[in-house]
């Protein structure tokens, strides 16, 4: 496995554990990065992969990981399919989202939620919240674009 000249993690095409085709990246930052893919074992069914490069002074993947394990069950998680690491990347396998909320509310007419589906959402996002807490957990950096649906 190489890294692409553009320094992504991942390319288009390689296949993760023999199962997960590499699709497209659809987001990145100081995390690492995230890339849609689809399991060749499962039907092509589309998940989403989060890499951290091996190096990364700061890795979050190993918590993330936890996390999302005992999440599972709960309404308002994403599905874990599973992780792992190799020499070069650590990576966590996931459910794909939908959205997020501020793609959402942008697309939204004059760029709002009215109040119905304001406060559907605003509860929506409390019960999610209150499932972290409910497993020993406080999420430290709640905002639009990390609340996605489905």
């Amino acid at each position: 496995m190489t890294s692409s000249s553009e320094g992504e993690i991942l390319q288009v095409g390689q296949v993760i554990r023999e199962r997960w085709k590499i699709k497209a990246k659809i987001g990145g930052g100081g995390f690492g990065e995230i890339y849609e893919a689809t399991d060749v074992q499962n039907h092509h069914e589309r998940v989403a992969i989060k890499v951290e490069s091996s190096k990364a002074t700061k890795q979050v993947l190993k918590m993330e990981v936890a996390v999302l394990r005992r999440l599972q069950g709960k309404k308002h998680a994403c599905k874990f399919y599973g992780c792992g690491r190799n020499d070069k990347f650590n990576y966590l396998v996931m459910s794909l989202q939908g959205k997020n909320l501020a793609d959402l509310r942008r697309e939204a007419p004059k760029q709002c939620f009215n109040l119905s589906t304001a406060v559907r959402v605003g509860l929506q996002i409390l019960n999610g919240i209150r499932e972290i807490h409910s497993i020993g957990f406080l999420h430290r950096d709640v905002k639009p674009v990390r609340l996605s649906f489905t």
